[in-house]
């Protein structure tokens, strides 16, 4: 790790922690290969071109309509097609292609225990599915999807509906991304970041694993 996240000189020690916030894809799980899967169906469904390798990122990190206006050039009849055909979409077969992160039941649990605990994701209507499927949403006190905003992230609304929610400080919030879109979002609220599986970002702290941030439970609850 960067620093220790658990220290004073970290910029957040659990004396002031209240609220821990992750992003879903890349954090809760490693939905690369369904990201790229549903948007390749989509385009194949248009007729539009593939997916090709240097967008995957992109789709990785912003909402459907993002994704859709960046794959189709814009707005026009391709991104209206694209658009209308995700409204008819079950999502249910591309998560068999999502992979839950080692470690993540483990720490949800003690999070949802001893602090509040939000979801701050760029998903829309698949999120509430989605951690339903894969018995989540019992760990989170709070779910912000793009859906719940006017601006998706990085604009700062969607930390903001946290902020507010829980009555806390920026300084009381901990959050867990894994893009330059959860960077930025960490940087424009002032709350803690700490960077999953992406040494490339600027965060508070660098993990590979969820039990890397064990320290911020009780000792007789972390082992």
């Amino acid at each position: 790790m960067k620093e220790d996240i658990c220290k004073e000189n970290s910029g957040l020690s659990t004396k002031n922690l209240k609220v821990i916030a992750l992003d879903c894809d890349g954090v809760l799980f490693d939905s690369k290969e369904a990201n790229i899967r549903f948007y390749s169906h989509i385009m194949e469904h248009i007729g539009g071109p593939a997916v090709r390798g240097d967008q995957h990122e992109y789709i990785h990190m912003y909402p459907v309509r993002e994704s859709l206006l960046y794959l189709t050039g814009g707005e026009g009849p391709d991104f209206d097609r694209a658009l209308e055909y995700v409204k008819t979409i079950d999502f249910g077969p591309f998560n068999r292609y999502l992979t839950r992160e080692p470690g993540l039941v483990e720490f949800l649990r003690l999070a949802s225990t001893h602090y509040k605990t939000a979801l701050a994701t760029n998903r829309t209507v698949s999120t509430i599915e989605l951690l339903e499927q894969f018995g989540l949403r019992q760990y989170f006190h709070l779910v912000v999807c793009a859906l719940d905003v006017a601006n998706p992230k990085p604009h700062p609304e969607t930390m903001e509906k946290i902020l507010k929610k829980f009555d806390v400080l920026p300084r009381n919030v901990l959050y867990i991304g894994d893009s330059k879109v959860d960077e930025a979002l960490a940087k424009a609220t002032g709350v803690a970041f700490v960077s999953y599986k992406n040494p490339a970002l600027e965060a508070q702290a660098h993990i590979g694993h969820f039990e890397e941030l064990r320290c911020l439970f009780p000792k007789d609850e972390s082992r």
